[in-house]
């Protein structure tokens, strides 16, 4: 699967092909071509509400299942 990575020391940006498999292993080894680390830029592409009741901290406030 393919990440973006940005580097935490110059901020550049790259997206990096990790084996679903090996991402738990691979995210924290990710280096820029200046040296610094890259850390995972998360990003959402979906749907996804937070309304309504049946939602975690939005009826009665218990999280029971």
């Amino acid at each position: 699967m393919k990440y973006n990575f940005k580097c935490t020391v110059c901020g550049a940006e790259e997206e990096k092909e990790i084996a679903l498999a090996d991402y738990d292993r691979e995210k924290e080894n990710q280096k820029c071509t200046c040296g610094g680390k890259m850390k995972r830029v998360i990003e959402w592409e979906g749907i996804a509400t937070g309304s309504g009741a049946g939602w975690f901290g939005k009826s009665d406030g218990s999280n029971a299942i």
